[in-house]
């Protein structure tokens, strides 16, 4: 994808040069790769964030779970063995954290409280205050509070969960500012080649169960946070120093490079005054605004549910080894990972394929894949005898990769004005189930004890909430534009230079100041990214001599 993204930048640059009489030269042909190391370093941003996020769920297994594996010793002994797959390792009393199942719900859910608080702050502001500074500065803070995470354990219960209070509070920053980066980085034209840096979510989702299980197997727990934490702080270096706020910054960029972004990507507006004009009194009236923020958080909800005690349920209840049940709960992310790769690339073929007779209402069939199937399958467990075991739930999980890019999609198609605004607000409530869920199954454990049954009606509850959120949105959601969003939509329109695209790319870009009152946005060959809207057109490349 990303050689792909490469050659795309290559051609648009040299349509770009050929339309303006200049030869594309290899030291500009070098420089084009600017954009896309800018992508590569969003990319590695999102893997390393999601592992942070994620790594404890996996590591809290062995931290408070081996005492269910320890025998006698004489009192004045403080290590104990145990075997792992025919080798003897030592472990110190110390490594056990003696914490009930309240506490750890109170500590997985202190990093999406963090991230929750954060977010729309820095969504709003941090542009102003320089969104590359930002991500390198919480990039760093992040990676140190990882590396402090085994200490801040040893030492006290509450102390680690300010530490992950603040390390949502770092993640919070980081991501609404790397996008912002993205929009002075990349030209609207381009910017559905850069699908691929958001891949970095589920690929870090899955690399951490995977990693993590490898790390228990030849080393300690402890060993996880120092790793990942110290190359969340080399990134954040990396970062500062390779990326900044906008083409114009960079020590290494040259002249035409310049002149072809600023022309291309014109006039960014600040996110504060985007919000300011959005309609907020009409939108919270909107059913098709709140049946979308339903399925946002049905599909988080499940998502979330397995992210967090996927090893944990493996391991205690299937009574799976951690190596295995660890392994199980990232192979499901790696199916999403694939079949939503195969999914985007089916559909936008599907788009922009004229010969191919329309299907109405099209990304609701989507949703009864990613929503509905997938609730049902689990839920039917309620009427048998067996408990959800790893094959159902990565057959569900991994159908849910039919919703993949669905929610901001779907933003686009309600508002193209004020997509922004939707997602961010989207984004916030689809964070929220990590609270919800953390503290639902810590207090249903707490009471009913950690019986199979007790996690079998649990997951299908997940599952029902999947299900009733596609279910919801199927009624009453819609997928056309909707009135509100010509509303202070009068904005001067921007002069802005339009290269010809390529037919790589086969778009032309349209300008975003007065979409909402242009017939095109009901054209049925349209699509979407960041915010600006393109329509299909086709375009002869001209002879180079």
């Amino acid at each position: 994808m990303m050689i792909q993204s490469s050659v795309c930048l290559l051609t648009n640059r040299l349509v770009y040069k050929t339309n303006n009489h200049k030869i594309l030269s290899k030291k500009d042909a070098i420089l084009s790769f600017i954009c896309l190391q800018v992508g590569i370093m969003i990319f590695l941003g999102y893997f390393l964030l999601y592992i942070v996020r994620y790594n404890i769920c996996v590591h809290i297994v062995d931290m408070t779970k081996l005492k269910t594996r320890l025998k006698f010793k004489p009192e004045n002994d403080t290590t104990i063995s145990f075997t792992r797959f025919g080798s003897v390792r030592k472990i110190s009393f110390m490594d056990t954290m003696h914490w009930n199942d309240m506490m750890l719900a109170q500590l997985f859910s202190a990093y999406h409280i963090g991230y929750c608080i954060c977010f729309p702050i820095f969504h709003t502001i941090g542009d102003r205050l320089g969104p590359t500074w930002i991500v390198g500065i919480s990039g760093f803070i992040s990676g140190v509070l990882n590396c402090l995470t085994p200490a801040s354990s040893y030492y006290n219960y509450w102390s680690l969960y300010v530490v992950r209070i603040i390390t949502g509070f770092c993640a919070g920053a980081m991501q609404p500012s790397m996008v912002q980066v993205l929009r002075h980085w990349v030209p609207p034209i381009e910017r559905n080649y850069f699908m691929w840096a958001y891949c970095g979510i589920t690929m870090g989702t899955c690399f951490t169960f995977l990693a993590c299980a490898a790390i228990h197997y030849y080393s300690a727990w402890p060993t996880g946070f120092y790793t990942f934490g110290a190359l969340q702080i080399l990134w954040s270096f990396a970062w500062v120093f390779t990326v900044t706020d906008n083409p114009s910054r960079h020590t290494f960029i040259s002249a035409e490079e310049l002149t072809y972004l600023t022309n291309t990507i014109g006039t960014i507006f600040t996110i504060k005054t985007t919000n300011a004009r959005t309609p907020w009194n009409l939108i919270l009236k909107s059913k098709s605004f709140w049946a979308l923020c339903c399925l946002n958080f049905g599909y988080a909800w499940m998502i979330i549910s397995l992210c967090l005690h996927g090893t944990i349920y493996y391991s205690e209840v299937i009574q799976y080894d951690i190596y295995s049940a660890s392994a199980l709960t990232g192979l499901p992310f790696f199916l999403r990972l694939v079949l939503g790769a195969l999914i985007i690339h089916a559909f936008h073929w599907y788009k922009y394929n004229s010969n191919i007779r329309r299907i109405r209402h099209i990304r609701k069939y989507f949703i009864v894949v990613s929503h509905v199937i997938p609730g049902l399958l689990i839920m039917c467990t309620w009427f048998v005898v067996q408990i959800p075991g790893p094959i159902l739930l990565t057959t569900a999980v991994a159908l849910t990769a039919a919703g993949t890019d669905l929610t901001f999609d779907l933003c686009y198609e309600l508002s193209p004005t004020f997509v922004n605004s939707l997602h961010t607000v989207i984004k916030i409530i689809g964070n929220t189930p990590g609270i919800m869920v953390s503290y639902l199954v810590g207090h249903v454990v707490t009471k009913y004890k950690n019986y199979a049954y007790v996690w079998k009606n649990m997951w299908c509850f997940h599952a029902t909430v999947l299900f009733v959120a596609g279910m919801v949105f199927l009624i009453w959601g819609e997928t056309h534009v909707q009135p509100w969003n010509a509303v202070n939509s009068t904005r001067r329109p921007v002069n802005r230079v339009k290269p010809t695209a390529s037919i790589m790319s086969n778009i032309v870009e349209v300008d975003e100041d007065d979409t909402s009152n242009r017939p095109s946005l009901q054209h049925k060959n349209t699509s979407f990214f960041g915010g600006h809207k393109v329509q299909a057109k086709e375009v002869k490349l001209p002879t180079i001599q």
